[in-house]
Parts: structure tokens; sequence; C-alpha cells
């Protein structure tokens, strides 16, 4: 599959490429390419929580960084304010946490701490598509027990009033509105959902309802590379 064949119409996602298990020292990764913007996950072995720490459900933390090339993903991404890389990509990192604390049964894991390190070496739009799925697989593939893989998807309003799924980097400047909405590919829960900008309410149904589409339009992309290459069984 190639991650930068251009897309056949506007409500049409890029192709999505997968790597799993490509770095060394660690529990579990995995890399994710849509497009030119490739993002790492990183899982370290999971650590004891303290003692004072009494809860019955493991933890999730996460960090993200970003390289030189990819420093835009951190002031325009996901909940974040321009030329302010360091809070935005806290805030990235907080998002990610709350999604894999919905997706990982926590409970199976009790007393244990799940960190996650993303490593955004290109942003060029979609980035917080490739994190979500960086982020689903590498946890999968270490063996964590989940309700469901996740994935997201972006949708926007053109200064033409026209609608398009999965923006590219040039795109996302020019839109009126985004919304990003990361979903459970198995359940169909929205796990998150963002919106920047401004529209009438029946055109975010329609942003809404475009990114979900395309989010799982990505579902058997995903599916089928991860079996390829490790055999997990998916829902």
């Amino acid at each position: 599959m190639n991650p930068n064949a251009p897309r056949g119409a506007p409500n049409e996602v890029r192709a999505l490429h997968l790597a799993i298990n490509v770095m060394a020292h660690c529990h579990s990764s995995a890399t994710v390419e849509i497009g030119h913007t490739r993002v790492i996950a990183i899982v370290r072995p999971p650590k004891q929580l303290t003692q004072e720490y009494r809860g019955t459900r493991g933890r999730v933390s996460c960090q993200v960084h970003a390289a030189p090339r990819g420093l835009e993903a951190a002031t325009s991404g996901l909940l974040s304010s321009p030329n302010e890389s360091g809070p935005a990509c806290k805030d990235l990192a907080l998002a990610l946490e709350g999604v894999a604390e919905q997706a990982v049964m926590l409970e199976s894991v009790p007393q244990l701490l799940i960190e996650v390190v993303m490593e955004i070496a290109r942003d060029e739009g979609g980035v917080w598509d490739a994190a979500t799925t960086a982020m689903s697989v590498a946890l999968a593939v270490g063996g964590f027990e989940m309700r469901s893989l996740f994935t997201a998807c972006s949708a926007g309003l053109l200064e033409d009033g026209s609608l398009m799924t999965d923006l590219d980097a040039a795109e996302e400047q020019r839109a009126l509105a985004l919304t990003k909405v990361c979903v459970a590919l198995g359940t169909g829960d929205i796990y998150l959902m963002q919106h920047r900008g401004c529209c009438e309410v029946s055109t975010l149904a329609q942003l809404s309802q475009s990114a979900i589409d395309g989010a799982f339009a990505r579902k058997a992309a995903i599916v089928q590379q991860v079996k390829e290459m490790c055999g997990y069984t998916t829902h």
C-alpha cells in the first residue's frame, strides 16, 4: 500500500501504512504513515505503581515529542494554539491518555503503569489520525487487553462551502471549520471529538458524520496490516 497515493474524491481518506515493532529496547511499537505524516508510538515495559496508589485499575501515561520537521504538529494539532509547542504537546498527550484509558481494559492490569511515548517525525496533516492509530496498534501488539482498536479522522468545511475528509496540512489551514473524531472500530463508541471554527449546526453534524465515516474507512486497511504482520485478532 502506497501511503502517498492521492485521494480519488474529497470524501475519501488517504492511504495508511503500518509498521510494527521496528523500535528496539521497548515493550512494543508501531509506526503509522498517512501521506507524508509519520508518527511513532513506543510502549515502554509496564511499571509497578507506587504503594500509595490503591486503585483496582492500571493507569496510562503519555508523552509527545515533536521532531524539528514535525513541530507543525504541535501548533496545528488537536487542542493546540500557534507557536506554543510545549503546551500543545502536553495537550495532545493528555488527549491520548484519555482515549487509551477508555480503550484499554485497565482492570486487567491493576497496579501497573503503561507508559507510551509518541514521536511526531513529520506532520503534513492528519497527525492526530496517525497518533491515535499508532498508539492503538502499539498497545494491541504489546498484548494489552483492549475493548477495541481505535483510530481517528478529520473533516473540514472549505471556503467554497464544500466538505472534505482527511485534510492535509494546507487544507487544515484553509478550513473555515474543522472536526476531528476518534472512534472505537469494534464498538463505534466515540472516544473524543474536537471542533474549531464557526459553522451552522447542520454543517457540524455533517462534519462529524464525515469524520466518523472516514475513520471507519480506514478499518479494513488497519485490520489487514496488523493481521499480516503479527496475526493479532482485531475486533
